[in-house]
């Protein structure tokens, strides 16, 4: 993996007209990465009676205050750490550090927990996914990939894997990489919306637009609803020199998805749509575009 750092596979912006929004991968922090092990751990413990299911009880409220107030769930953690709470206390301290955004903190702490637990492989595989996030938080790609290369060797079948470390490759200028794990994803899982769309905003960074265009036609297919699928699309009509239906396409976003990163890229792509014709610039483009 190259430690090369450049705009993240949001930042397809080598197209400088377009932004594009990845909010999927670092959202994951409040979502099912997160809470991934989390299940897991708990759900083990559900199936026990006495302390063990007091413990999962214990785990999840922890976790719901790390998310909510991130400063209280620490000090609560961190509490219950030095008590003897072990992995889930420890976990659930990672994942307030997450809340408070020391990211290098708590990636440190995730790996630290992959590496000394004797949980099962998915729970493992868990906290590496959530520190390659974390790391990802500080732009350190390198770490990342690394945590999610060891987490697709303990489990290989699960697309989520695959699309968050082709989001990384993505994020590091590897888009033919990218593209294979995207491949490796949509095999398992032939209807994941995510893994399209990136896979769709990695060939429009390849200026391969008739594969992107498949690939952002069939998301938005399957979820007409997808924000990112549809600010994706406005790209590409954008490049074919169709204007109209770009403009549409991001005004879909700003009114679906108001106070997002995609509706935020969408106001801006207006603005500097506006600001090339304003300049003669749509002649330049299109024949560029026609070349390729």
């Amino acid at each position: 993996m190259p430690g090369r750092t450049v705009s993240p596979f949001s930042g397809f912006r080598r197209l400088s007209l377009f932004t594009a929004v990845s909010a999927g991968m670092i959202g994951a922090f409040t979502g099912t990465l997160v809470v991934a092990p989390a299940t897991v751990m708990a759900q083990t413990a559900e199936t026990n009676a006495g302390p063990q299911s007091e413990a999962a009880h214990q785990y999840a409220a922890c976790l719901k205050l790390a998310r909510l107030k991130p400063q209280e769930g620490y000090d609560s953690a961190s509490q219950w750490a030095d008590l003897g709470g072990g992995e889930p206390a420890k976990h659930c301290a990672a994942v307030a550090l997450i809340g408070l955004g020391d990211y290098t903190k708590a990636a440190t702490q995730l790996d630290n927990l992959a590496d000394n637990s004797a949980s099962t492989a998915d729970i493992v595989a868990g906290f590496l996914g959530q520190a390659a996030q974390a790391w990802t938080m500080v732009n350190n790609l390198q770490f990342a990939w690394r945590d999610q290369t060891r987490a697709l060797k303990l489990i290989d079948k699960d697309p989520s894997l695959w699309v968050d470390r082709a989001v990384t490759l993505g994020m590091a200028g590897q888009y033919w990489e990218a593209i294979d794990d995207l491949n490796k994803a949509l095999d398992l899982d032939p209807k994941n919306v995510d893994a399209l769309v990136y896979r769709g905003s990695a060939w429009r960074a390849l200026e391969t637009y008739d594969l992107a265009r498949a690939d952002i036609d069939r998301a938005l297919e399957l979820q007409p609803d997808h924000l990112q699928a549809r600010l994706e699309s406005g790209n590409l009509y954008r490049i074919a020199g169709n204007k109209k239906a770009a403009r549409q396409d991001w005004l879909a976003v700003i009114e679906q998805g108001d106070g997002t990163p995609a509706a935020k890229a969408a106001r801006d792509n207006i603005e500097k749509m506006d600001v090339e014709s304003e300049n003669g610039n749509d002649k330049k483009m299109e024949e560029k575009t026609r070349k390729n």
